[in-house]
């Protein structure tokens, strides 16, 4: 079910049950900061319910490569914003489900050189941080797979709470992968954490990209890693007071009879684990 509310002549639209799904009905202004010669696409699987292996969210990722940058992002993310560029306010209302979706996150590696840098967003808020290119010890493994047609050799590796397996090509000419994945003698082609919580593969790739790499111009709120997850905890168990207290939105749910909807708007409990779990 989506709700949706009108403040300072923008339009929230709010998945009810699911934090990250609130969009505006204001586009996103870019600086480009490069252009792309390959991009892979990435199916991105995640559970919201650990108790619940069934039950998974999907995400169609975009991995840019350029010459010692990338950028990795959500590719639905980048449909709906050009949607919103082109919708009225009335539109979006009439269609909200339409313009909910997509992974907020953006990691750029090797930008500036020798980092990365991270773009999320916690309800309107955008966050940047920087971090150092992280060292990721991988194992070799002996076990193999084929993916789009490329025989692919296994590693293994912890990292940041959770140990990964991933599978990786020498025939793509990239020493790179999805996330913040890096550090293998090729190209990720599958990562994947033990226990299937959080996984990405590759369903395609473009040996002659030439879209723009662009990052958001928009007033960050400089942090850090662990900063910016106890922003996103706090969002995500309490979405609505979050929006109220630090964004001085009112958010009123009401169901079909129109009677207000407290139970929807209550504190909650994360049924899952975010994909670094050594923040705290």
């Amino acid at each position: 079910m989506a709700q949706e509310v009108e403040h300072r002549k923008e339009v929230y639209v709010i998945k009810a049950g699911k934090a990250s799904g609130i969009s505006t009905a204001t586009p996103v202004e870019q600086k480009e900061i490069g252009k792309a010669v390959m991009e892979f696409m990435y199916d991105y699987k995640y559970l919201t319910d650990t108790t619940d292996v069934s039950r998974n969210e999907t995400d169609r990722m975009t991995l840019q490569v350029t010459y010692g940058m990338s950028k990795f992002t959500s590719f639905r993310a980048m449909q709906i914003d050009s949607l919103i560029r082109v919708s009225t306010a009335e539109q979006i209302r009439a269609n909200p489900d339409s313009y909910i979706g997509g992974e907020t996150f953006s990691i750029y590696k090797n930008y500036p050189q020798g980092r990365f840098t991270v773009i999320d967003k916690v309800s309107t808020d955008w966050f940047h941080y920087e971090e150092d290119i992280p060292v990721q010890e991988w194992i070799l493994t002996d076990d193999t797979c084929n993916i789009l047609g490329y025989e692919c050799k296994s590693a293994v590796c912890d990292f940041r709470g959770r140990r990964w397996t991933a599978f990786y090509t020498d025939s793509v000419p990239v020493a790179d992968g999805p996330w913040k994945f890096g550090g293998l003698p090729g190209f990720i082609m599958q990562v994947y954490d033990e226990g299937h919580q959080y996984e990405f593969t590759c369903v395609g790739i473009n040996s002659k990209a030439d879209r723009v790499m662009t990052i958001p111009e928009v007033p960050f709120n400089k942090t850090t890693r662990p900063k910016f997850y106890a922003t996103k905890l706090r969002f995500d168990t309490d979405p609505f007071g979050y929006m109220m207290n630090v964004n001085g939105v009112n958010v009123q749910v009401k169901g079909a009879d129109g009677q207000p909807r407290t139970d929807i708007t209550q504190p909650r409990t994360l049924q899952y684990d975010y994909i670094e779990r050594d923040w705290k």
